[in-house]
């Protein structure tokens, strides 16, 4: 594109009401996504910090509850559901009991000889395979009350090794705490804690583990995200309104003088503007529309005496024409020779008269 072609292009005329209402709408806009999104974030973190802690206080229940000598000679020389383990167990499952959302509850033991991401599942308070629920002394939760289903007979060996760790699980051996992130399986959604066992000397001996189900931590995150966007959906349509009302009052004197603004362009200076400044309570467009209406009467009348002068000037420049017409005449050969046989003839006429 050539530079003349860029200087042709027409502008693009944008209101100054539609300026306003799209720079509103998009302050607007701005603000509420920043308020949906720490609302968002501070939900989820309140939610998440409630149920770390539910997990913690669950899991060191559930680890100061167990005889940490039993569990140690359970793992030395102890067999699956032998007495020792049956009466952990047991002991798990009142623990499951009293927190429906505690889907999974397990101990385990981290071997030095195993890698360093690598535990051990020890005792499961998920019933044995083919039991019912009748033949346990304590039954278990109902699990349709987690909203995680996870079948109640899928109980690991005894020792099995177990590698998809994270540090938390790692450290729960030595301290309490839980995951800081939620985790999958084909089961639900879990967010898990540990807390360590002690033996009669103090020393840790193994941990409890926690698997919480946070079905609801995300439904209600869903939840207040869907009703957040809808109240602020239509608090934003609803501003949006208000401002164009807004904005229409705002801006009509300003559309009003650019009417009048575009009759006075083309001659017209009989605009009445005084509706526009007249108002009791005034600002800037009302003293525009006075300082406007002077300046147009200032304008007629210049351009009223521009007028009358170009008549003028047009009269002087007519005499002025005819003038140098006149000399252009009077100073042609042809001129002169008519002049000079005038002279002669007239000379001629005296010489006559005079003969006579």
């Amino acid at each position: 594109m050539t530079a003349t072609e860029s200087k042709e292009r027409k502008p693009i005329f944008v209101s100054l009401r539609a300026k306003l209402i799209g720079v509103l709408a998009l302050l607007f806009v701005l603000a509420f996504a920043a308020i949906f999104f720490w609302l968002d974030d501070f939900v989820t973190n309140l939610m998440m910090s409630s149920l770390r802690t539910d997990l913690i206080a669950t899991a060191s229940t559930a680890a100061n509850s167990i005889d940490g000598d039993m569990h140690e000679n359970l793992i030395t020389n102890g067999v699956i559901d032998d007495d020792a383990y049956t009466q952990i167990a047991d002991l798990l499952r009142l623990i499951k009991r009293a927190n429906p959302k505690a889907s999974g509850v397990y101990t385990y033991v981290k071997f030095p000889a195993d890698d360093e991401y690598t535990i051990r599942l020890v005792v499961s308070a998920a019933l044995p395979p083919g039991a019912e629920s009748a033949d346990i002394a304590v039954d278990t939760v109902d699990q349709s009350l987690s909203s995680c289903k996870i079948p109640p007979s899928s109980r690991p060996d005894m020792l099995v090794t177990y590698s998809d760790t994270s540090p938390e699980m790692l450290a729960g051996v030595y301290e309490s705490g839980s995951d800081k992130d939620l985790w999958s399986d084909d089961w639900g959604t879990w967010l898990s804690g540990y807390a360590p066992i002690h033996n009669a000397a103090g020393e840790p001996v193994g941990a409890v583990g926690v698997d919480m189900c946070a079905a609801e931590v995300i439904r209600l995150q869903e939840n207040i995200r869907r009703n957040t966007l809808f109240a602020m959906s239509g608090a934003v349509v609803l501003l949006i309104i208000l401002v164009g009302l807004i904005a229409t009052g705002v801006t009509r004197p300003v559309s009003e003088l650019t009417d009048m603004a575009d009759l006075i362009g083309v001659g017209d200076y009989e605009v009445d503007l005084s509706r526009l400044y007249t108002t009791r309570i005034q600002d800037e467009v009302d003293k525009l529309a006075s300082v406007f209406e002077l300046m147009i009467g200032k304008v007629a009348e210049r351009e009223k005496s521009l007028r009358k002068r170009v008549k003028q000037l047009e009269i002087m420049i007519d005499d002025s024409k005819r003038s140098e017409q006149v000399n252009e005449i009077v100073d042609s050969d042809f001129f002169r020779d008519l002049q000079e046989k005038a002279q002669s003839a007239r000379e001629r006429n005296k010489k006559g008269k005079k003969t006579d």
